[in-house]
């Protein structure tokens, strides 16, 4: 009995070793850690009246430092664009928009653009693009065509870069189109030219405006070179369009954005009562003009 009691005697000192080593361990990693804790509390709720919307705004002007605070010294290639030629992507059916858009044209002085006729997706008709899911809708499958029949336009083109646009973009008379243009990155593929249509945007470095497009949607307009444009032909060839167009740029080109608007676009809700895309998906009733 007495041999029983002595074994448990040390049984429990040696536990409460082990727990007061295991408080102290706990005790000292708590303070460690707290002043890290507490930046990430202030961070995520912000402090005082309206602590959601003060964290929010804090979190965007420190990502907003943090950017201009990473603009790389050291430049990728860049490339100078001049000689601009334009591509007007235009449906058949829709000759008013081709008017507007030649009159945009004509009061921006700016020289004629070369039409490109839309695809209106015909299922008995093959094409050199495939469709690569059965979810794709007709109406964005043939939009992703039409743009690949502009980059056909583009390759051909005897202009060393185009602008090729939807029918349904609005000029902006403070900017030139035909230049200057900031410098492009040599590997980029297309340059959208709406800003304001990008989630999440990155520099490339100091001697030029234009960034890196990490993430957005719309092609109403973006600038492509003779290069870039067979680079993305040869990539739709090869895997088909699996997604809107829209959607598939993200994945297989390298995207860059200007760093403001050159283009706009009509404001637009879900489902877009302006988009003729939106109306022969059958999500609008009536065809917009």
């Amino acid at each position: 009995m007495m041999l029983m009691m002595t074994t448990g005697g040390c049984g429990s000192a040696d536990a409460r070793r082990v727990a007061l080593l295991t408080a102290v361990l706990m005790a000292v990693v708590l303070a460690v850690a707290a002043p890290f804790l507490a930046s990430v509390a202030a961070a995520t709720t912000g402090s005082g009246s309206g602590a959601h919307g003060g964290g929010n705004h804090e979190r965007a002007k420190y990502r907003k430092e943090a950017q201009e605070q990473a603009v790389p010294e050291k430049c990728p290639p860049l490339l100078q664009p001049e000689n601009i030629g334009f591509l007007v992507i235009n449906l058949d059916r829709s000759p008013k928009r081709l008017e507007r858009m030649r009159k945009q044209f004509d009061d921006l002085e700016l020289p004629q653009f070369e039409r490109v006729p839309g695809v209106e997706y015909d299922p008995t008709k093959e094409y050199r693009v495939a469709r690569g899911s059965k979810y794709l809708k007709p109406a964005d499958y043939g939009t992703a065509l039409a743009h690949y029949e502009a980059w056909r336009h583009a390759y051909r083109s005897k202009h060393r870069w185009n602008v090729i646009m939807e029918d349904d973009a609005e000029l902006l008379p403070n900017v030139s189109l035909t230049g200057p243009w900031p410098k492009v990155p040599k590997d980029a593929d297309l340059v959208l030219l709406r800003k304001s249509s990008m989630f999440e945007t990155s520099p490339i470095c100091k001697d030029t405006s234009v960034l890196k497009a990490d993430w957005g949607f719309g092609m109403v307009a973006y600038l492509v070179s003779r290069a870039g444009a067979g680079r993305m032909i040869r990539e739709a060839e090869r895997v088909g369009f699996r997604s809107p167009i829209d959607g598939h740029i993200w994945y297989h080109s390298r995207v860059y954005v200007t760093g403001e608007d050159w283009i706009t676009h009509p404001p637009c809700a879900s489902p877009c009562p302006t988009s003729i895309r939106t109306y022969l998906n059958g999500e609008i009733e009536h065809e917009p003009d």
